[in-house]
């Protein structure tokens, strides 16, 4: 079984939004979240002709916001725009195939308890975020073990899932990579995501390698992590690369969606030393 909410193979969408992703979004984007194939979407762009003119705003504001209507100077343009899928006629078919599959599998785990099973490939702190009124704060939920493949059930998912573990979790079982691992969780889906919770009867059947995460590290890490403004696939799947769970409440409706957070402090992912230790086959872990 794999996960095809999360192919980035599919579709691609022109959006402004998605620019800074070179237009990739994901299945569950398109297809769950926006509802926005074959049929397209609209969106509203916001315009400020004192802006555009290099002036500032009558009202000292810095950007276009809901404040704005009612403004002389405030435009709003209704744009449509429809994602192109990659995929050939005969391709689509056998996505749809599979999507119908997966949703299948999904529907008869959901929210079921069954038992996991796989060797753990990183162990990342799991970080919430809120922003309010420009003011954001960040909190450390616990932690991630992450799978890149495993048991669920009775069957092998090939591909990423995700298992959520207290901080009392991981001072007790001490997870590191490369740990093999037996246990019990509830299965759900999260925005796309095979996520594990209440992990339960737990086993360590090997051991792993590298230090484990201490909760004063992790929150050193808070403070010091940089909040990334595009998420490279190298940042996602580097031990290093924090993908927050984020809900903007000066949105109404709240706003939720996903950052990504270099640990090591690395502003720059063209300069990042530790994808150059990498590559010179020194260690890249958790050490």
């Amino acid at each position: 079984m794999k996960n095809p909410y999360k192919r980035l193979d599919v579709f691609r969408c022109s959006q402004d939004a998605h620019k800074r992703f070179q237009g990739r979004v994901s299945v569950y984007h398109v297809l769950k979240e926006k509802g926005c194939y074959p049929q397209g979407c609209l969106y509203f762009l916001w315009r400020c002709s004192r802006f555009e003119k290099g002036e500032s705003c009558i009202h000292k504001y810095h950007y276009v916001g809901k404040n704005c209507k009612g403004c002389t100077y405030y435009m709003e343009e209704k744009v449509h725009l429809q994602p192109t899928c990659l995929l050939s006629e005969a391709d689509y078919t056998d996505f749809l195939e599979d999507l119908e599959n997966f949703e299948t599998w999904l529907d008869a785990v959901r929210f079921k308890r069954l038992p996991i099973a796989g060797r753990i490939q990183i162990v990342k702190p799991w970080f919430e975020r809120s922003i309010y009124n420009h003011e954001n704060h960040v909190k450390l939920r616990g932690y991630l073990l992450i799978f890149k493949r495993g048991f669920i059930g009775m069957d092998v998912f090939e591909d990423t899932f995700y298992v959520r573990i207290s901080d009392r979790l991981m001072q007790t079982y001490r997870f590191i990579p490369k740990m093999k691992v037996e246990m019990s969780g509830e299965v759900r889906e999260d925005r796309g995501r095979i996520v594990i919770h209440k992990p339960g009867t737990i086993e360590i059947l090997t051991k792993g390698w590298g230090k484990r995460w201490q909760k004063d590290k992790a929150l050193v890490a808070i403070r010091t992590a940089t909040l990334l403004p595009d998420q490279p696939e190298n940042c996602i799947n580097c031990p290093w690369g924090a993908l927050t769970d984020t809900t903007d409440l000066s949105k109404n409706p709240p706003q939720h969606f996903r950052n990504l957070f270099c640990i090591k402090g690395i502003a720059d992912p063209d300069y990042c030393y530790m994808r150059a230790n990498k590559k010179a086959g020194l260690s890249c872990t958790q050490t």
